[in-house]
């Protein structure tokens, strides 16, 4: 009979005094499983017994004993009777607790019970010695199999210890799902880091707005009493501005307009005593200024092309005792604006002292007075021949500017980092300079300097020819056939941007004829053809003129009003006002148009007639030097 046939509560050391033959165990799945379930149903009735709670996933550890079958259980369980194995020559000793048991060292635990090994003894066999134990010891005490076998008499109170791995060979539980890992560990630390940034932000944000309240409120303080500092400041800043603008204004004579600009200063003009004294004072200057009603009494000093090297130009060998006796040097001219200026002379335009009436397509002209303080008196100025001819500044006659020219400007130009209008030159040494060398940036700079002989920003009346261009650039016909489209294209450009600025700056721009003739000479059909070319080349640029300059000392008329082919060949042509030569000024202002005379200053009338200039500058004293005899007629 196989010792697995037994009953697993037989205790052969107790009956027989000897151990069974050790079997090895066999590697069998089934019979492992089917004794887990005879022994959870053994352990559950001993569980219910006991009164404790039985479990289902208990992990038993290795079976101590591989059987092919158990035995089925009786009904009632039979008594055992409680018989204790004692070895003789044994102490009799207490029964240690299970925590005593754990504590020994080489106390062997529950699970230990399936590497013991049984051996049966022979009947013969004489008990074997056994030693005096320095303590007792399991193995010198056994206690029935069932009672070892019982893992709820023997099991241990749960501590909160850590479980151990269930040893090998055991039934594992189901393993946890990745998901479920996730939600049981991973997830809630999320949540809770979650949770901590957010109250990390609430509490850092509940902060930087409690500390940003507190600093806007203090800035508040600071910019409310900054702002009365800054406003004041604003005030100031603005009413100087104002006051200075003012100035310019009241020095042109403009005091309307001045006190128009006191009025838009938005602080209390009352409490601002310079403001009221500014205003005061031009109220006044209104009340007392001089009335200069009569155009015919405003005389217009008449320029040709400066001479800027009068060491060239007076020993030209062809057109030297011309230019002596026809033209006025630039030092010449600067001191006869000082003069001017020291006479107490201010520069008006035609507009000044006439009044345009427009009436549906009709314009009527009127005279109208010249505001000035006592002690000024109003003065024209204008320059003709303002195209620079080139047998003026071309000395080889190639065409180009040249050291050999008769030291003429040769054309006007804008400075594009300054904005100043400047003339250019070809010096002795043949560079090419920019510079106050003709009469418009010498009048500037005058002006500059003394705004107020400017009467409400009025500037000279600067007349062209056509035949050779306007102010040095070549817009006529012949240079477009001579020199090919582009550089006729690159001198259209030039003439526009010149003629943009020299309106921006107020200077009146008028016609001198196209081909520098006589009109009084010509007939009206031959007038017709001038003015025609007129408009197919200089118009395009410069626009319609209504202001004509007569070349050569001429007039269509010497007497009595305009009437006549000539006359209606100019005024179709859009001209209004008309200007000839005298040695006195004139003017006749009539309904339909405005006919002035312009008195000429040139050298020889300088040297041989100054008294015609006594009322306006002191000619001996203008003269240059360099002029020597000054020929006549």
């Amino acid at each position: 009979m196989n010792a697995n046939e037994f009953d697993l509560d037989f205790d052969f050391e107790k009956e027989y005094g000897f151990e069974l033959p050790k079997e090895e165990p066999e590697n069998n799945a089934q019979e492992d499983f089917d004794l887990r379930a005879i022994l959870e149903s053994d352990f559950a009735e001993e569980a219910e017994l006991f009164h404790a709670e039985y479990e289902n996933d208990f992990d038993y550890g290795p079976e101590e004993f591989p059987l092919e079958e158990a035995p089925a259980e009786p009904d009632v369980a039979p008594e055992e009777p409680e018989i204790d194995l004692i070895f003789e020559q044994e102490p009799e000793m207490e029964e240690p607790s299970i925590e005593q048991l754990m504590e020994e060292d080489d106390l062997p635990v529950v699970d230990d019970l399936a590497d013991e090994e049984f051996t049966q003894i022979p009947e013969d066999a004489e008990p074997a010695p056994v030693e005096e134990p320095a303590a007792p010891k399991r193995r010198e005490r056994r206690k029935p199999a069932k009672e070892r076998w019982n893992p709820l008499k023997q099991r241990p109170a749960p501590q909160p210890e850590e479980p151990k791995p269930a040893a090998e060979g055991a039934p594992r539980r189901k393993p946890v799902s990745k998901m479920r890992q996730f939600k049981n560990e991973t997830l809630p630390l999320i949540i809770i880091g979650i949770a901590a940034v957010l109250i990390v932000f609430f509490v850092v944000g509940s902060a930087t707005r409690a500390i940003s309240t507190s600093i806007r409120n203090n800035k508040d303080k600071q910019n409310a009493s900054e702002s009365k500092m800054n406003e004041e400041q604003r005030l100031a800043l603005e009413a100087q501005e104002i006051l200075d603008e003012a100035a310019l204004l009241a020095a042109g004579y403009n005091y309307e307009a001045a006190i128009a600009k006191l009025n838009t200063y938005s602080g209390n003009i009352t409490e601002h005593t310079e403001i009221t004294m500014r205003l005061s004072e031009y109220k006044q200057t209104i009340s007392s200024l001089i009335e200069y009603n009569d155009p015919g009494m405003i005389p217009n000093l008449s320029f040709h092309m400066l001479i800027a090297d009068p060491s060239r130009a007076f020993t030209d060998q062809k057109w030297g005792n011309s230019y002596n006796k026809n033209f006025v040097t630039v030092d010449e001219f600067q001191k006869i604006l000082n003069q001017l200026y020291d006479n107490g002379y201010v520069l008006v335009e035609m507009e000044h002292c006439v009044a345009e009436t427009v009436t549906g397509d009709t314009v009527t002209y009127s005279a109208k007075p010249v505001l000035l303080p006592d002690g000024k008196r109003p003065v024209m100025i204008t320059q003709t021949m303002v195209n620079y001819y080139n047998y003026m500044i071309d000395g080889n006659g190639d065409g180009t500017p040249d050291k050999d020219g008769a030291g003429f400007a040769f054309r006007l130009v804008e400075d594009d980092l300054t904005g100043k209008i400047q003339a250019e030159i070809v010096n002795a040494s043949g560079e090419t300079v920019k510079g106050d060398y003709d009469l418009v940036p010498i009048l500037e700079k005058f002006i500059e300097e003394h705004p107020d002989f400017s009467y409400q920003g009025a500037r000279a009346t600067l007349a062209v020819t056509g035949d050779e261009g306007i102010f040095g650039y070549r817009i006529n016909s012949g240079v477009k056939n001579s020199k090919g489209e582009d550089y006729y294209n690159q001198q259209v450009e030039g003439a526009k941007k010149i003629v943009a600025a020299l309106r921006d700056k107020g200077y009146e721009i008028a016609c001198y004829t196209y081909g520098n003739i006589d009109y009084g000479k010509k007939s009206a059909s031959e007038i017709q053809a001038d003015i025609a070319s007129w408009k197919m080349e200089i118009m395009p640029v410069v626009g319609t003129l209504d202001t004509i300059v007569y070349a050569k000392s001429s007039d269509i008329s010497a007497t009595g009003a305009y009437t006549g082919g000539k006359y209606n060949v100019l005024s179709e042509a859009g001209f209004r006002y008309f200007i000839g030569n005298g040695t006195n000024p004139s003017a006749d202002v009539t309904s339909s148009y405005v006919r002035q005379k312009r008195i000429m200053v040139t050298g020889q009338y300088m040297a041989h007639t100054p008294t015609m200039y006594t009322n306006y500058f002191d000619a001996k004293a203008v003269l240059n030097s360099q002029r020597g005899n000054v020929p006549q007629g």
